[in-house]
């Protein structure tokens, strides 16, 4: 149920018990199909900003989804997960699931997190609260610590350049010892 008060403002209301089970029923779902399940914290996010890093977390194979906590807690009896206290889940909570590469969607949600912190005149900031793997959950300190690992493509560029940099050495030496020769 809403209401309109003026054009293009509307004013929300409770919502029907049918649309509760309905979003149980949803947050099950999700929770069955996602490889692991992340909850964090926002602030102050802008409505661009929030938008394109949903963007960001879909093309990431994740999902970006602002819940209900006390449907949510009833989504994880439901779907078999492991129970956290609500109190853990402060402020505006929002669920990333990550339905392809497990690790893809907190990157981008990080990525966001260290550019709201640098930037020292905006009070927007995402935090991570904690994350489910396995259906364990898990603190924000070891999300954050998964969040800030390499990907593959980052490690195998890191290898790589380390095999070429003896070459390149190798190669100024050479050069260097030729042109003393002429």
């Amino acid at each position: 149920m809403s209401y309109f008060l003026f054009p293009g403002v509307t004013l929300l209301m409770t919502i029907s018990k049918e649309k509760k089970i309905e979003l149980v029923k949803q947050y099950a779902k999700d929770l069955q199909n996602a490889k692991n399940v992340v909850v964090l914290w926002q602030s102050w996010i802008p409505v661009v900003t929030s938008t394109q890093m949903r963007k960001d977390v879909l093309a990431a194979e994740g999902k970006y989804v602002v819940i209900r906590k006390n449907l949510f807690m009833l989504a994880l009896k439901e779907a078999g997960y492991e129970d956290v206290a609500e109190s853990e889940l402060e402020g505006s909570v929002v669920i990333l699931y990550a339905n392809g590469e497990e690790y893809a969607p907190m990157k981008v949600v990080n990525k966001y997190a260290k550019e709201f912190a640098a930037d020292k005149e905006s009070n927007a900031s995402v935090k991570f609260l904690g994350g489910w793997y396995d259906k364990k959950w898990h603190n924000a300190e070891y999300v954050n610590e998964l969040a800030n690992i390499p990907s593959r493509e980052e490690l195998l560029s890191k290898l790589a350049y380390l095999f070429n940099y003896p070459l390149q050495s190798v190669a100024c030496v050479i050069d260097q010892i030729a042109k003393k020769a002429e």
